[in-house]
């Protein structure tokens, strides 16, 4: 699909499931909108002392940044770091500096979560290419490209990066996109830009505090009607990261495949849950952490929540129509339910 093509139909999308206003007050933005990573990137700057030469710079970086970050995290560039590893049946050496941070922070959350997000899936997503209509793979090639899966296959050394299995394939979606959009917002940050928010796909970052102190108001997808929300998130600041079967899938013989798979058992995961919805601090723990919530399913989740080894907040929607959400949600009153077939469950 041509970029021209993806960005209509992206942000098409974008406008029906986000709501990136504020809250009690109005406020004039600089809105700017362009693709990066295979996705949809809008920046919405607020104006407010700030001028127009600051807010187009401002812009220019993160388009900037985004490019340079691709060109090293995406599997699907041709000459980015990551596809040279993949291609290479043994090692690459003197690994940009970004790729073994981003790396370590994605063996972080795969420890953490004992593999329900795993950065070396890059196999199994190939093999049952969501994004291209399937189809649903043999069980037998399942099987075997399973065998090439896990952070084990990997030894990191210096800056040289050795695969132990010449097979495996890493694939970063699920932690480059955030990485990347904590790195703009970083940046933002620095600036003379009060506030604003940054959204990439399924991820959403917010900066600065408005004059009003009132958080912004984010619009979460009805998993089953798409041109809807379910409700509301309120953030004052942080990043939001959303993972549901929705986002990308295919369907076969009436069964939906969603682009979602669990290192576990090679599948798209299958625990009840339509969609996870991650609110924490880091951008590209957020951004992991909403993938393997997914997998883990909602009491996994729960119980992996209450240990508190890593600190995050969660909405989870089930395929029943139930919404189940993180204490630190609840108690500060931080998600606003707008869909009536929804029901809250305390």
């Amino acid at each position: 699909m041509k970029k021209t093509k993806l960005l209509s139909a992206l942000l098409a999308i974008l406008l029906l499931t986000l709501s990136l206003t504020s809250c009690g007050q109005k406020i004039s933005y600089a809105d700017t909108v362009f693709v990066g990573m295979d996705t949809v990137i809008t920046l919405r700057l607020a104006k407010n002392g700030v001028s127009e030469e600051t807010l187009t710079e401002a812009a220019e970086q993160c388009q900037q940044l985004v490019a340079s970050y691709e060109k090293i995290l995406s599997a699907h560039e041709e000459n980015s770091d990551v596809a040279a590893l993949n291609k290479d049946v043994q090692m690459q050496l003197d690994t940009d500096p970004l790729l073994l941070t981003v790396l370590d922070t994605a063996f972080q959350i795969t420890e953490l979560t004992d593999g329900a997000y795993d950065p070396t899936i890059g196999s199994l997503t190939s093999l049952w290419n969501i994004t291209g209509g399937g189809p649903v793979p043999e069980r037998g090639d399942i099987r075997e490209a399973m065998k090439h899966v896990g952070v084990d296959k990997l030894t990191v050394d210096g800056t040289t990066i050795i695969k132990n299995d010449q097979l495996t394939q890493i694939d970063l979606g699920g932690v480059g996109k955030g990485y990347t959009l904590q790195a703009m917002l970083t940046y933002l940050s620095s600036t003379d830009i009060p506030y604003g928010i940054v959204s990439m796909g399924g991820n959403i970052g917010v900066f600065g505090t408005k004059g009003n102190d009132t958080p912004y108001k984010i619009g979460i997808k009805d998993p089953r009607n798409t041109d809807s929300v379910v409700g509301y998130l309120y953030a004052g600041g942080g990043f939001v990261s959303v993972s549901g079967d929705y986002e990308r899938y295919f369907e076969d013989q009436g069964e939906r495949y969603h682009h979602i798979i669990d290192p576990e058992t090679g599948y798209p995961a299958d625990n009840g849950l339509t969609s996870v919805i991650c609110y924490t601090q880091n951008g590209a723990s957020a951004d992991a952490l909403s993938t393997a919530l997914f997998v883990m399913g909602l009491e996994e989740s729960l119980a992996f929540y209450k240990e508190g080894s890593i600190s995050f907040e969660a909405i989870f929607i089930t395929e029943d129509y139930k919404i189940y959400m993180t204490d630190g949600i609840r108690e500060k009153d931080l998600f606003e339910l707008t869909a009536s077939k929804y029901t809250i469950v305390e």
